[in-house]
């Protein structure tokens, strides 16, 4: 009998983490799982450390980018959904079937920082022009980035706060379910994005209404473990961005909008030395690796001090870690923190 569900997961030199993301599918799921990896690490040590926990293990001859990768999965694939996912995931308790169950092409967890799953990441946007051109006033006028991030904290209080599935323009690429039949429908992932934005070019590419977010299903992402590894990271993100809004608004229209950006100044934050200390909870506290903000993990308190999970501190690839303080109810930043690694110990 086929399986219901092919689990594709892309590694580059990530093969422990790969194979922690193996155990704990086959633990969230009840129905009948293939598991297929394609290692594009172009190294001998990473296929055989892979081997035994594949059914089926693709070696590349040279990193064919994320996208590339799940394509070549997909002519190995017995499922009627792929489950596709980033070696650096951990699948929470039956948090497989309700993707597979959800009525649409493409179905997403809630995914989480933190062991405890307190500490929400932030939801996907489809990056439009539009959007593109907000950022890029922002980056001119301190009212307008005052006005655009007070926008986006609400949205994401809003979508950290659902409990119900809710059709969503985009998810996560970190882990998607997809059916094969709408996988094969959009024409698999477009091969020019050879890592970001490759799944949200997918997603433009699925009919309005069939993705959705499936918050009871849950997962831990250790977010950027693969990529955050690499010195280029920064210039592939660029240069796939460009990619991506050239195709969707024409070249002319992404040059524009990348001829307004300017550089922002951050802000002066305080040096956080300890856990932040409250004086209500009737607040989220946000997280990112960005002094802006621009992307933001989230938390909602339950108690007047707050101290970032060890984990996530141990796991986190960058040298500083930006906190905040927002009053719920008027998305106002009432404290701004900064962790470097120098106040770790």
């Amino acid at each position: 009998m086929p399986a219901s569900c092919s689990l594709v997961v892309v590694n580059y030199r990530s093969a422990s983490l790969a194979i922690e993301a193996i155990r704990s599918a086959r633990a969230a799921i009840q129905s009948p799982m293939q598991v297929i990896v394609v290692d594009n690490s172009v190294d001998a040590r990473e296929a055989e450390a892979l081997k035994s926990h594949t059914d089926i293990l693709i070696v590349a001859d040279t990193n064919l980018g994320y996208g590339a990768a799940v394509n070549r999965a997909r002519a190995k694939c017995d499922g009627d959904a792929l489950l596709v996912c980033n070696p650096d995931v951990r699948f929470g308790p039956n948090s497989i079937d309700p993707l597979l169950d959800a009525d649409a092409d493409v179905a997403g967890p809630a995914l989480f920082w933190d062991d405890a799953y307190q500490w929400l990441l932030p939801p996907s946007e489809i990056r439009s022009a539009a959007e593109a051109f907000d950022a890029a006033m922002a980056s001119r006028s301190v009212r307008w980035r005052r006005s655009r991030d007070r926008h986006r904290i609400q949205e994401r209080i809003v979508f950290w706060s659902l409990s119900a599935p809710t059709r969503v323009s985009a998810v996560s690429g970190a882990v998607m379910a997809i059916r094969r039949a709408a996988f094969d429908r959009a024409g698999g992932f477009d091969e020019r994005f050879h890592l970001y934005f490759e799944e949200i070019d997918l997603q433009r590419r699925i009919p309005a209404g069939s993705i959705v977010y499936i918050p009871n299903a849950r997962c831990r992402h250790l977010y950027n473990q693969s990529a955050g590894k690499s010195a280029a990271a920064a210039a592939e993100f660029a240069r796939s961005e460009m990619q991506y809004l050239e195709k969707w608004s024409g070249k002319y229209i992404a040059n524009w909008i990348k001829r307004i950006e300017r550089p922002v100044t951050p802000a002066a934050v305080e040096r956080l030395t300890d856990g932040i200390v409250l004086e209500r909870t009737n607040v989220v506290i946000e997280a990112s690796p960005l002094a802006s903000f621009e992307t933001a993990a989230g938390h909602f308190p339950s108690a007047l001090r707050v101290d970032v999970p060890a984990e996530v501190w141990e796991s986190y690839l960058g040298e500083a870690l930006y906190l905040r303080v927002v009053d719920r109810d008027a998305a106002r930043v009432l404290a701004t923190y900064v962790k470097t690694r120098i106040s770790r110990a």
